[in-house]
């Protein structure tokens, strides 16, 4: 079904309202670090559980470059940090207490290169760092940290359409646990904020070796972009103000500034987040666009193929991944979704043909491995796929929690029952399921060699017992 008007503005003023930096640094009243933690960990919970978190790993790997490069030059840090892309139309970026950060799929659509991304997350950084929220804690003392779990959960879902159809109205509810007065005290950076996250934003992305010309290549496509929506932006949604007159002014040396040159890897992964999370018809349009302007396009056949596989015309997807490959031939990135393919048309042995030519290419990232534990499970060659399981598994954490359920279900069928569960136990931790998560750890502990899980456990049940 597809989004109400309703939801669909919703998303919309978002845009506006949120686009750059959604920053809560804890304050004194919330009685310091270790709630700031809890509170990201439960907005976290909410919002993986709600289905939107882009798993991809080569676009997550990318992308958490950059974040970890922006933190170097940030400095040492209170906490550890976590970097999530997540499916949303509006674009944005955004990070709650804790140190979670996520990306909007549609600021890395709308963005033309890495130092552009960078510099919407250097100046996200330094909202954190400059602790605007703490010198608003007294106006918003009568927020609730439940209800500011809420809320900030409800701002990241109202954005997104990967979630399902009621994602978006979900995200609405949980905003309205706020009353108005407070989400303006907590959320309205002044234009005094701004300008700081600005000028030491601008500090970050230098030392980090970009060029500060992309913090105003990034400002002005975000400009550009929600120029139309003024006027329409409900005041408690108005948090970053003056951008415009920021663009002339705090960025006026950058104006005129050479234009970056184009930025290949930037754009092939680009290409990969359009193919897999925009509409089709959208995605499709600008790849045959491309196509009838440079036929040796090999990333835009490549896309062409990824849009065909979703709507499981796979028939086509082929056709378009032969094309992309003989173009660029060991293509790393190609051969792996080549053998994603073909274990979705059931042809394993084709499939574990294209991931060792992926292996041998140098391409050796979680999708290949895990793509090579299901391609040896699916041909009964068993010993290899325990030890791709191990390896994924091992690699996979909270980034890419499918590879955990598969290792799990893998090795729970083939009697090893403790390592199974346990692995489904982290597959749901990191897809928000804290009582399914507690369940499979018990059970892990019952199971002949837990013992071997009894820490691991035991610290997970008390981390998660407050998400219940």
């Amino acid at each position: 079904m597809a989004k109400t008007r309703k939801n669909v503005l919703w998303s919309k003023l978002l845009v506006i309202g949120l686009a750059l930096s959604l920053f809560f640094a804890p304050s004194a009243a919330l009685a310091g670090q270790r709630e700031e933690i809890e509170i990201g960990r439960q907005v976290h919970s909410q919002i993986s559980s709600s289905g939107v978190i882009f798993d991809d790993p080569i676009a997550n790997n990318y992308f958490r470059r950059i974040c970890e490069r922006i933190l170097g030059a940030a400095g040492k840090q209170p906490f550890p940090y976590h970097f999530y892309i997540i499916r949303g139309s509006s674009l944005n970026a955004f990070a709650v207490p804790g140190g979670y950060i996520y990306l909007h799929t549609e600021t890395i659509n709308s963005l033309e290169n890495e130092g552009q991304l960078a510099a919407i997350l250097a100046h996200e950084v330094a909202h954190i760092t400059s602790r605007h929220f703490a010198r608003r804690s007294e106006s918003a003392k009568s927020l609730s940290i439940l209800n500011m779990v809420g809320m900030l959960a409800g701002i990241a879902l109202a954005g997104t359409g990967g979630g399902g159809q009621n994602t978006a109205a979900l995200g609405q509810a949980l905003m309205i646990g706020g009353t108005g007065a407070s989400i303006q005290a907590m959320l309205a950076n002044s234009r005094a904020d701004e300008t700081e996250a600005d000028s030491r934003g601008r500090g970050y992305l230098i030392k980090a070796g970009y060029n500060p010309r992309d913090m105003y290549g990034a400002f002005k496509v975000m400009n550009d972009q929600s120029y139309q929506l003024r006027g329409n932006v409900p005041g408690y949604l108005s948090t970053h103000p003056g951008l415009s007159s920021r663009l002339a002014s705090t960025f006026a040396d950058q104006a005129d500034a050479p234009p970056a040159p184009k930025d290949e890897t930037y754009l092939a992964v680009k290409d990969r987040v359009m193919a897999l999370t925009s509409l089709a018809n959208r995605a499709r349009r600008v790849f045959t666009d491309r196509i009838n302007a440079d036929p040796a396009d090999a990333s835009a056949y490549h896309g062409l193929g990824l849009v065909a596989a979703r709507e499981m015309n796979y028939s086509q997807a082929e056709s378009m991944f032969n094309k992309a490959l003989a173009l660029s031939p060991n293509n790393g990135e190609y051969l792996t979704d080549f053998g994603e393919l073909e274990l979705k048309r059931r042809k394993p042995e084709k499939a574990l043909g294209y991931f060792e030519q992926a292996k041998k290419a140098g391409f050796n990232n979680i999708q290949t491995i895990s793509g090579l534990a299901r391609a040896y499970e699916l041909t009964g060659r068993d010993k290899e796929a325990s030890q791709m399981y191990d390896q994924a598994s091992k690699k996979a954490d909270d980034y890419y929690p499918a590879v955990l359920e598969q290792a799990g279900l893998f090795f729970g069928q083939h009697g090893q029952l403790a390592k199974g569960h346990y692995l489904l136990s982290s597959f749901y931790e990191a897809t928000g399921r804290p009582e399914d998560s507690i369940f499979h750890c018990k059970a892990a502990l019952d199971a002949p060699g837990g013992l071997t899980y009894r820490s691991s456990c035991d610290n997970r049940a008390r981390a998660l017992d407050d998400l219940i």
